[in-house]
């Protein structure tokens, strides 16, 4: 033992007891002793003395032993004598010490980590650990606050994030509804209008027809009127044929009237001669009366037939100057036929022009209505979406009104700064809203999930 402390001489470490006792460590002098007492009471020998301790050596520091001793004893079992070895553990001691600062270590930090894992397990984000670890293990508490920190940054931004996502939902939910209305709405006047237009195509097809038939109407009045005007002027020649036969008649009338006036002279004179001849020219004279009688009914009935030949020709010409106005009537008649077989011409092209266009317009209206009911159709699908969409974020909200986070981190977040406590923690909106609505604008914020 005594080279075992760094002695060298026995003036230095005499073999007394007290040499070994008094180099005792404090901390295991009496536990020490107290062991080596009861070796020394047990007078059966059954309590062995094998006990590790600290002794001081010559250079001040203390180094481990186990000392293990027998003791010899008399017949009454008292001790007369004690023997034993010290062997030099200090190697081994030192490295079971700190074997055991190592897993005492150990097991702080896992404690620890198992308190901070079990709050991150109760979604408080905001548990950090402050203790300090050691030193092989400080790392893996740094990493852990940085990593709980960035999650519940992350959170407090997926919340910002929600909040701002489902204020898009809201302006966009509201304008696909008032959109869903006013395409719905105009959808229904296209498609009045479209009824409306194809009543006025029909109507204008059937003013274009009815004016196509007018101006066949008037196309034929007007041939009609051309024929009859050359009807009436054939009729004013033949009038005055007329005209013209009747002075030729009057004209034979004359010389009969004259032929009448002669042979009643002509009788005359027989009479005359046949009164000078008696009784011989009486039957001449009878002859010449009969003759005259003929020349003088012959007068009379050129004279009549000259008065009805008269009358005649004076209708004639009345009848001439008639069919001559009723011929200028029929020219003019013909002419004003010919305008309005022009304007006809021209108004039946506008209105198969209108009804050419109000086709191409009902066509271009048909299909404005085709697309607008179209566009309704993705309108509602699209609102459908937005209330889908709102469902899912309050599904998200849900998940995030679990975990709780800092005032610092949500202070961060502009949308989190309107409803804020000692403890901020996500809040989940309605379930359900009336008419499958967004939730109100009032209810973002850092309490709430949106």
């Amino acid at each position: 033992m005594r080279r075992l402390l760094g002695f060298n001489n026995e003036t230095d470490f005499p073999d007394i007891m007290t040499s070994w006792s008094d180099r005792l460590h404090p901390d295991d002098a009496e536990p020490t002793i107290s062991h080596y007492i009861a070796h020394l009471a047990d007078h059966s020998g059954r309590t062995p003395f094998d006990f590790s301790y600290r002794l001081k050596t010559n250079d001040g520091s203390y180094r481990w032993f186990r000392g293990t001793c027998g003791t010899l004893r008399g017949p009454n079992g008292e001790p007369l004598r004690s023997y034993g070895s010290v062997v030099d553990i200090h190697a081994q001691k030192v490295a079971e010490e700190a074997q055991a600062l190592a897993s005492q270590a150990q097991a702080k930090t896992v404690a620890q980590l198992a308190t901070a894992l079990k709050q991150l397990a109760n979604q408080n984000l905001t548990f950090r650990l402050n203790e300090e670890f050691p030193e092989d293990y400080e790392l893996l508490r740094l990493d852990f606050n940085s990593a709980i920190g960035n999650l519940e940054e992350v959170v407090s931004a997926v919340n910002s994030t929600a909040a701002s996502i489902y204020s898009g939902i809201l302006t966009m939910s509201a304008a696909s509804d008032n959109l869903a209305s006013r395409t719905g709405q105009q959808a229904a006047s296209l498609e009045e209008t479209a009824a409306t237009l194809s009543e006025i195509t029909s109507t204008i097809k059937k003013s274009a027809d009815g004016a196509a038939h007018a101006r066949q109407v008037v196309s034929n009045a007007d041939k009609d009127a051309r024929n009859s005007a050359t009807i009436v002027n054939q009729a004013v020649g033949t009038m005055q044929n007329i005209a013209s036969s009747a002075q030729t008649i009057n004209q034979i009338i004359v010389v009969m009237d004259e032929i009448a006036f002669q042979t009643n002279l002509l009788a005359l004179n027989a009479g005359v001669e046949a009164a000078r001849a008696g009784d011989a020219g009486r039957g001449f004279a009878v002859v010449a009366s009969e003759v005259r009688a003929l020349a003088q009914r012959s007068a009379e009935a050129a004279k009549e037939i000259k008065g009805i030949l008269s009358t005649s020709t004076t209708q004639v010409e009345l009848g001439v100057k008639l069919v001559a106005e009723t011929g200028t009537s029929l020219e003019r008649i013909s002419v004003q036929v010919a305008e309005v077989n022009g304007i006809m011409s021209e108004i039946a092209i506008g209105p198969k022009a209108q009804a050419t266009s109000m086709n191409e317009i009902n066509s271009a209206v048909t299909q404005m209505d085709q697309t607008t009911q179209q566009n309704a159709n993705m309108v509602q699908e699209s609102t459908e979406s937005y209330h889908n969409l709102s469902k899912e974020v309050d599904l998200l909200s849900n998940l995030i009104s679990r975990f709780k986070i800092g005032l610092d981190v949500a202070s961060r977040n502009p949308e989190n700064t309107r409803e804020q406590s000692d403890s901020l923690m996500f809040r989940s909106p309605p379930k359900s809203l009336p008419g499958s609505r967004p939730l109100a604008p009032r209810q973002l914020s850092a309490r709430a999930v949106v």
